[in-house]
C-alpha cells in the first residue's frame, strides 16, 4: 500500500463537498484496503457513515475479520462503535450502528426522496459525519442501468453536500464504461487501486491553471 500518496490526495486533500472514487478490479483484496487501511484513517480523522448497497460492505467486513490478526481484530471492534450505518437494500450490516434503511429505487424522483431523508438525518445527528463511504455502488449502478446512474447524478446535483466528502469503492469490472464515465467525470479525485499500489487518476493538481 502506498500510503504517502493516500496521505497527501485523500486523507490530506479531500474536503467537504468532494466526491472521491476509489477504483478496483473484483480479485482485488478490497477488505485489506477498506477495513486495514481506509477506514482505521478516517475514523482517526472524525466521524464516518457508510452507505451499505446490498450488504456488500459487511461481506468485506466478514472477510476481513476471518484472516485477521487479533490484534487487528481488537482495533477493529474499538472502530465500530463510531461508525453509522445507512443500509441500502437486502443484506446485514453488522460493523456499526444502523441509523437508517432504505429500498433501493431506480426512478429519479424516489431516489431524490430517500437521498434527501439520508442527508438530513445525517446533517442533524449529533456527531455529523466527515466522510460518507460507500459500499456496493457500482453493483446498484449494474442493477438499475440507466435509471440507476440517472436517479444518482439527479440526487447529487440537485443537493448537493458540503458538509462532509464523499469515498465511493467502485468495482469497475462491475460497470459499463459509459456508467464509469460519467462517474468519474463528476468527481472531484479518483485513485486507481492495483497489486502495483495506488494511482492518481484523477486529482486537483493534474490541471495546471498556469497554462
Amino acid at each position: 500500500m502506498e500510503i504517502p500518496i493516500l496521505e497527501k490526495y485523500l486523507l490530506g486533500g479531500a474536503e467537504g463537498g468532494d466526491m472521491v472514487l476509489i477504483e478496483y478490479t473484483s480479485t482485488y483484496p478490497l477488505e485489506e484496503f477498506s477495513w486495514g487501511f481506509l477506514i482505521p484513517r478516517l475514523v482517526k480523522r472524525g466521524e464516518i457513515a457508510i452507505g451499505d448497497f446490498f450488504g456488500v460492505g459487511d461481506l468485506l467486513f466478514r472477510n476481513y475479520i476471518r484472516g485477521a490478526p487479533v490484534k487487528a481484530y481488537s482495533r477493529v471492534l474499538e472502530l465500530i462503535k463510531r461508525i453509522k450505518i445507512v443500509k441500502i437494500g437486502p443484506g446485514s450490516a453488522s460493523y456499526g450502528e444502523v441509523i437508517d434503511e432504505v429500498v433501493p429505487s431506480y426512478n429519479p424522483q424516489d431516489f431524490l426522496k430517500n437521498y434527501h431523508a439520508i442527508v438530513n438525518r445525517m446533517i442533524h445527528s449529533p456527531t455529523k459525519p466527515e466522510y460518507f463511504v460507500t459500499f456496493g455502488l457500482a453493483h446498484y449502478i449494474r442493477f438499475g442501468g440507466d435509471g440507476a446512474i440517472k436517479a444518482l447524478i439527479t440526487g447529487i446535483s440537485t443537493i448537493p453536500m458540503e458538509d462532509w466528502a464523499s469515498v465511493h469503492l467502485i468495482n469497475v469490472d462491475v460497470l459499463e464504461r459509459a456508467h464509469l464515465a460519467m462517474l468519474e467525470e463528476i468527481a472531484s479525485m479518483v485513485f486507481g487501486l492495483s497489486k502495483d499500489g495506488v494511482t492518481v487518476k484523477k486529482g486537483r493538481e493534474a490541471f495546471d491553471s498556469g497554462g
